[in-house]
């Protein structure tokens, strides 16, 4: 038993080692990011935390098929935090007070960000919507669970925070953040999904 189980754990971080690999290197061009988180959740929670399917294929169907939209949306919030960045670094040269009121309504406006990043490719790798629709109802998830929200952003911080001082370990973290982050998002996503019957992705609302 105990044997069975440590190849379990073996295993498993292979996985999210490989996982990892494959979303550093689909995020190179960095306009990809969005595609490849999108991936990297879908593969993990099938592949890792429901032992369904190959790791391998499972990142690239979800790369191929959600890529478009992905990659919209991820530009859309890389826009969106740029102009923000770009403001505050204006009101910097301007001699505004990193006190100001101007410089907190900046920061203010940065936060969506990463609050929604998690809920919305998430999101993607499960619904199929139209760009719009996706956007306002993963806004509406990360505020109607405002308190797993709070906690994913807890995480995005100690994953940033190891990843500076530990950067050796940064293959292994991607996969291991989004199977963290699927403690938080699935039994939302649970939700969502019961009562409509069996389908190709049923293995979702296992437990």
């Amino acid at each position: 038993m105990k044997e069975s189980r440590l190849r379990s754990v073996i295993s498993a971080l292979i996985d999210m080692l490989w996982a990892g690999l494959l979303w550093l290197f689909c995020s190179l061009p960095v306009i990809t990011l969005g595609a490849s988180s999108t991936a990297l959740y879908y593969a993990i929670v099938k592949c890792v935390r429901h032992e369904r399917g190959r790791l391998t294929g499972s990142f690239f169907r979800s790369f191929r098929e959600n890529f478009r939209q992905a990659t919209l949306l991820w530009l859309l919030l890389l826009v969106y935090t740029l102009v923000g960045l770009g403001d505050a670094y204006a009101l910097k040269q301007l001699g505004v007070a990193q006190s100001s009121p101007l410089h907190y309504l900046c920061r203010f406006m940065l936060l969506p960000v990463p609050l929604l990043f998690p809920w919305l490719f998430a999101f993607l790798s499960r619904f199929h919507n139209t760009l719009g629709a996706t956007l306002k109802y993963s806004a509406y998830l990360a505020m109607r669970n405002l308190g797993a929200t709070l906690l994913l952003l807890a995480e995005s911080a100690v994953f940033a925070a190891v990843c500076w001082l530990l950067p050796q370990l940064i293959p292994l973290l991607p996969g291991a953040f989004c199977l963290l982050m699927s403690l938080s998002i699935e039994p939302v996503f649970r939700k969502l999904t019961e009562g409509q019957g069996e389908g190709e992705d049923d293995w979702y609302n296992e437990r």
